[in-house]
C-alpha cells in the first residue's frame, strides 16, 4: 500500500541522482538493512507485548465460565 509506495519513491530517487556522471544503481548498506530490518523486530516486539498484556478475552471472563476446581481432587 503507502509504504510500499513510499518505499519505492525514495528507492527510485536514491538510485538516480540529477547529474548523468553519477548515476548507479543503489545498494543497500548493512545500516540500512538493519534498519529495515529493526522495524520488523520492533513491531514484533510491541505486537507481542500487546496480546501479552491487553489479551482478547478478559481473565474474568474466562474463570466464570470455568468449573469450579475439585479441592479433594476429584475422581482417580
Amino acid at each position: 500500500g503507502m509504504w510500499f509506495e513510499r518505499f519505492v519513491i525514495a528507492n527510485t530517487t536514491l538510485s538516480r541522482d540529477f547529474l548523468p556522471s553519477s548515476w548507479g544503481y543503489y545498494s543497500p548498506t548493512v545500516v540500512d538493512l538493519f534498519t529495515f530490518f529493526g522495524t520488523f523486530g520492533f513491531f514484533s516486539v510491541l505486537f507481542l507485548l500487546f496480546l501479552r498484556f491487553l489479551p482478547l478475552m478478559p481473565m474474568a471472563e474466562v474463570k466464570m465460565v470455568m468449573p469450579q476446581a475439585d479441592p479433594h481432587g476429584g475422581k482417580h
